[in-house]
């Protein structure tokens, strides 16, 4: 195996520490079985032409203009978008169908957005 050095936030590794400490294992391999899952993800959704799904984000309000934004440059994949105010935040979930790319593209810029917290493509295959 080979050594890396990483550097993350503080609340991050408090968060890896909880989980190290629930599953019992150490921290190098909740890393690796990260690492190993996107990885995976990538290759997967390298594979599929083309797919409908849904994204889910969790961000301050502050971003949900930036992101109404980004929706209209995206507005051929995005089937519908809902905003769900939750304890200071907004859970929103955007519902797409298209082409492969455009989606990962939308995906990825929307993860680059300022006060996005959490955004995650879940997807299906469609022939």
């Amino acid at each position: 195996m080979e050594r890396i050095s990483l550097t993350i936030e503080k609340n991050l590794l408090k968060e890896v520490d909880e989980i190290v400490d629930l599953e019992k294992i150490s921290r190098s391999e909740l890393i690796r079985r990260a690492l190993e899952y996107y990885i995976k993800k990538y290759d997967w959704l390298s594979r599929i032409e083309s797919k409908m799904g849904e994204i889910t984000i969790i961000c301050n309000p502050k971003s949900v203009k930036n992101i109404v934004q980004l929706e209209s440059e995206y507005k051929h994949i995005i089937i519908v978008s809902l905003e769900i105010p939750f304890e200071g935040k907004i859970i929103k979930k955007i519902a797409i169908k298209g082409q492969r790319d455009k989606i990962i593209e939308f995906t990825n810029k929307l993860k680059g957005l300022s006060n996005v917290e959490f955004a995650q493509l879940l997807t299906i295959s469609v022939k």
